[in-house]
């Protein structure tokens, strides 16, 4: 029944390539993949770490454990796969991997023929994304397969008795997990292995705050404001409250970095804030930064490294289908705030409740709150991006775990 649902899968998304540029990117990546490895891996006997991602952010979860682990063996190279577009395309310059490509439509034909090709000698599998026949034949071939910075909840069909069948957990080596709430969870239809780690995330956050990367455009966009927003991984939604907000706040400066930077979202951005005077970040050679109230970020990758300009986060996606990453404004001693669509999320209910995240519902609330964090003393705001700072300090240290229970033969 799970081959037939994914060969049904398959054809859908194939119907639907003339209709879907997402589709279309997918479907092109495909082509040829296996014979691509195939080329890369002829006649090379050097082992192979093989990393799986769902997409970008469950990359960014997984470059820690990567690197650390090509540090500490040499003699590896290194294969990263994604299923995502959105994670393949911005990740295909990555330096650390020697192979970089889509993972190839689950079926067992693929699967069998994607890991003679690649010949992997350990896996790391990040946080979900799980494919069944790619597990199964790992399971077949005796190749040591790890989940990593996992969560679970109980609403996950892993957990219903009458889908328990499709469930590949039983394949992994060995599970990784953030939460005790999740091993727990999985105890209880009989997934033992399993091991309390944390989230390679913070280490991640705090190897790329140490870097302290500068960015002359942001930094003469600010100039000497104490009143800097950066709204990060924005939707349209977001956007539209962030703009009723600070139209009646003075002075404030907003750094809207969108989570989609095609030019009708970047156009519809500069129309949602055009009782202002907005400047594309791609633009601002040719206009005088200091003169903008928005820079909107029309380009891809830098947003972890300019939260350090920020006195306060606007993580996005929270009215939509879940916020982005909280931490990477967190590490920056700042304090965060998004919509109520977080519960997936437990750095987010955790920050929520140590007292340096505060979630808002409509466009009041956010004014309220930016009122708080930005009036003369500004001691509300410092508080609250204390404990954040504190918060991702006290939980770094995932992927020192990790390795030390990874047996290399």
């Amino acid at each position: 029944m799970y081959n037939v649902f994914t060969y049904f899968a398959y054809l859908i998304a194939c119907l639907t390539y003339p209709f879907s540029h997402r589709i279309r990117k997918w479907l092109k990546g495909q082509c040829g993949n296996i014979n691509i490895i195939r080329n890369k891996r002829r006649n090379d006997t050097t082992p192979l770490l093989w990393m799986h991602c769902a997409s970008l952010g469950e990359f960014e979860q997984g470059k820690p454990l990567l690197e650390a682990f090509l540090k500490q063996h040499p003699e590896y190279k290194s294969m990263v796969t994604f299923f995502s577009p959105s994670g393949f395309i911005p990740s295909q310059n990555y330096g650390k991997a020697d192979i970089i490509a889509y993972i190839p439509w689950d079926t067992r034909w693929n699967a069998k023929k994607f890991l003679d090709a690649a010949n992997p000698s350990i896996v790391f599998w990040v946080k979900y994304d799980y494919w069944k026949n790619y597990l199964i034949q790992l399971k077949k071939r005796n190749i040591p397969c790890y989940l990593v910075s996992a969560t679970f909840r109980p609403q996950q069909y892993f957990f219903k008795p009458a889908l328990k069948w499709l469930s590949p957990l039983q394949y992994f080596t060995r599970l990784f997990v953030q939460t005790e709430q999740s091993k727990q969870l999985l105890a209880t239809v009989g997934i033992t292995n399993v091991t309390v780690t944390g989230d390679t995330r913070f280490d991640r956050v705090c190897k790329i705050a140490s870097k302290n990367v500068d960015f002359p455009v942001v930094e003469r966009f600010i100039q000497s404001s104490q009143k800097v927003l950066i709204a990060g991984s924005s939707w349209q939604k977001d956007e539209v409250i962030i703009a009723e907000a600070i139209q009646q706040i003075p002075d404030i400066k907003l750094i809207l970095v969108p989570h989609e930077i095609n030019p009708d979202r970047i156009e519809s951005a500069e129309q949602i804030f055009s009782f202002c005077k907005t400047l594309r970040y791609t633009h601002a050679g040719e206009e005088n930064p200091e003169d903008a109230n928005v820079l909107i970020v029309d380009t891809i990758g830098i947003l972890s490294s300019i939260y350090r300009y920020a006195d306060a986060a606007y993580i996005g996606c929270g009215f939509d289908n879940g916020i982005h990453n909280t931490l990477e404004a967190a590490v920056y001693g700042i304090p965060v705030t998004f919509g109520p669509k977080y519960d997936k999320f437990e750095e987010a209910k955790e920050l929520i409740a140590a007292g340096g995240a505060t979630p808002i519902n409509n466009a009041n609330e956010l004014y309220a709150l930016l009122t708080l964090w930005f009036n003369d003393d500004n001691q509300e705001r410092k508080r609250q991006g204390k404990i954040c700072a504190n918060y991702v300090e006290r939980n770094s240290g995932t992927t020192k775990k990790i390795l030390a229970e990874i047996e290399i033969e």
